[in-house]
């Protein structure tokens, strides 16, 4: 074979590979796609099976709104997340049987699986760290895993936190202390999301049911009583920016152009993040009366 052949060789081979390559992306960027959306499958089943067995979805946190890794001592409240809650409902029983529920989440009792990554509970197209580098966490312990999926626990912050202010009710489905039978979501379980993705690095300690429920609309410290800003949250940054805790995504994804959400019916859809922000309040509430038709795949 003469150079001028070899070269030419070279260069099929080249353009061959610089064609692969984009379809051999694609195809990994789709297989996470599908295990992301499977997983949270599996988690709208588990959240089905617990309200069969004790005829009510999880809290988000067994303490109040007020409570969680970001206080003072936080060893001192609950604040075990409704991901710990629904363990033994996705098979990891021995996994809750670990747990010590009487005290709190980040007790250095519960710790040993606190700092468990549960692969049901990251996405495989999330490329953050495996545990907290947040100052609230590594007080106690460099090791508290990261979760992926939140609960949608209100339209806006205002909403979730009326249940301690009295102005406004919470009007999600999973919230702090919340008590909500699938009866309850009047919205239609179809039209109700009650599980999102997040791609929030610090302050997403699954464990901590402080951290374990998010909002529809980015927070404006500005517009009380629903301190709702104009923008939707999902994939807008800084999501809570508020000097303590701040966390910087609240419904959020690193699948390009949106996000995973679970919906009270444990159907699995990607919405834009190009979606109405209307829209994507409407699909938080459980009895807002809205019935959204817009933005899912």
């Amino acid at each position: 074979m003469s150079l001028v052949e070899l070269l030419v060789v070279i260069a099929i081979i080249g353009i061959l590979v610089a064609l692969l390559l984009p379809a051999v992306q694609s195809a990994r960027a789709s297989a996470r796609r599908t295990a992301c959306s499977n997983n949270m499958r599996q988690i709208g089943l588990a959240l089905h099976s617990y309200e069969s067995s004790y005829k009510v979805l999880p809290p988000s946190s067994t303490s109040d709104v007020e409570q969680g890794g970001w206080i003072m001592h936080p060893e001192r409240a609950r604040i075990h997340s409704w991901l710990s809650l629904i363990l033994p409902q996705l098979e990891a029983g021995n996994l809750s049987d670990r747990i010590n529920y009487d005290v709190s989440a980040l007790d250095t009792i519960n710790l040993p699986v606190a700092s468990r990554v549960i692969p049901m509970y990251r996405c495989p197209s999330y490329a953050g760290g495996d545990y907290s580098a947040a100052r609230h966490y590594r007080r106690f312990s460099g090791r508290y895993a990261i979760g992926n999926y939140v609960a949608m626990g209100a339209s806006d912050v205002g909403h979730i936190y009326g249940q301690n202010t009295g102005l406004l009710d919470p009007d999600g489905s999973i919230y702090p202390l919340s008590h909500t039978t699938f009866a309850d979501i009047l919205d239609g379980l179809s039209h109700t999301v009650v599980v999102v993705e997040t791609r929030e690095s610090q302050m997403a300690v699954w464990m901590d049911g402080g951290t374990a429920a998010i909002v529809a609309r980015r927070f404006d410290p500005f517009n009380s009583p629903t301190y709702a800003g104009i923008e939707h949250a999902l994939n807008y940054t800084p999501y809570f920016a508020y000097s303590d805790p701040r966390s910087d995504y609240g419904p959020s994804s690193h699948h390009p152009g949106g996000g995973f959400h679970l919906f009270g019916d444990s159907s699995v859809h990607f919405l834009s993040d190009s979606i109405a922000a209307t829209t994507y309040s409407a699909l938080a509430t459980r009895s807002g009366g809205e019935v959204p038709d817009e933005g899912f795949e």
